[in-house]
């Protein structure tokens, strides 16, 4: 529990002066520009591959709590399969898992009613902590934000563009809200679907129990979240020749009361880079 259009303006001149133009044009991108451009760009690409590093930390002084390594695989536009390899040890970094190795967690994914649901029937905690990891549904939080920050950053890498992105506090503690609220439901269902396992004998009591359990962790979560503060703020690397995306790096900070009325510190670190886009 703790735990992605605009439309190019294309002025048609003669070709002699043609390639001056695109030169001056590519010149004075703005990062919006270049965010709209590489989004696009996505969006005709059935095929790509990622991986990614992910770190928690806690505290002031952020001390690291997890970190792991995980793979992602889009087919055919709609279909993402995730995967990570299961923790030898708490805080403990993890190898990148291969997805013909068949070992560790896995998140199959489809882009469903605009938005990334999961596809397995059989999810958990586990798989939609992953699944909130996917660098894709990072990207359509940036484009759906209505309130956000964009700013080219200076010294970026010869042939690229770095687009730093800000999203307002309130936006981004909204859009971490929903996800939340999301896996709570998605732990209701997990619930619910176990308890047809158990004996008749003891289903209701267990029921019981489980729903005291689940209405109290909402509650909490409701009222940590109301008091919360988030920031959000995204680095996206994008090729100039190309436009696509070739890293993309999130941080997350969110400061929230505990039940003991003692402020939390938490942040989580993303970092993803692209490759074989298709």
């Amino acid at each position: 529990m703790r735990i992605r259009l605009s439309v190019m303006k294309l002025t048609v001149v003669f070709s002699l002066v043609l390639p001056v133009a695109a030169c001056q044009i590519g010149e004075t991108k703005t990062a919006r520009d270049w965010f709209d451009l590489t989004y696009a760009g996505l969006a005709g690409h059935e095929q790509l591959t990622f991986q990614g590093n992910a770190v928690l930390a806690r505290g002031k002084q952020e001390k690291i709590e997890d970190s792991f390594a995980y793979v992602g695989e889009l087919n055919d536009h709609h279909e993402l399969n995730m995967r990570t390899v299961l923790p030898s040890g708490q805080g403990q970094k993890l190898q990148t898992a291969e997805f013909q190795t068949g070992q560790g967690l896995e998140a199959k994914l489809r882009w469903q009613g605009g938005a990334w649901m999961i596809a397995s029937s059989n999810a958990n905690a586990f798989t939609r902590g992953i699944a909130r990891l996917n660098p894709l549904d990072q990207l359509e939080d940036i484009r759906r934000a209505s309130k956000k920050n964009l700013s080219l950053e200076k010294g970026a890498a010869r042939g690229t563009e770095v687009l730093r992105i800000e999203l307002d506090p309130q936006e981004a503690k909204q859009q971490l809200k929903s996800k939340l609220d999301g896996e709570m439901e998605g732990i209701r269902t997990d619930w619910s679907s176990k308890l047809k396992q158990v004996s008749s004998k003891y289903s209701s009591e267990v029921e019981t129990e489980m729903n005291n359990l689940w209405v109290n962790g909402n509650k909490q979560l409701e009222q940590m979240m109301e008091q919360a503060d988030a920031k959000v703020v995204y680095y996206l690397t994008v090729n100039r020749k190309t436009g696509l995306p070739a890293r993309l790096v999130s941080e997350t900070r969110l400061s929230y009361p505990n039940p003991l009325g003692i402020t939390e510190h938490e942040v989580l670190y993303t970092d993803n880079q692209f490759s074989k886009i298709r």
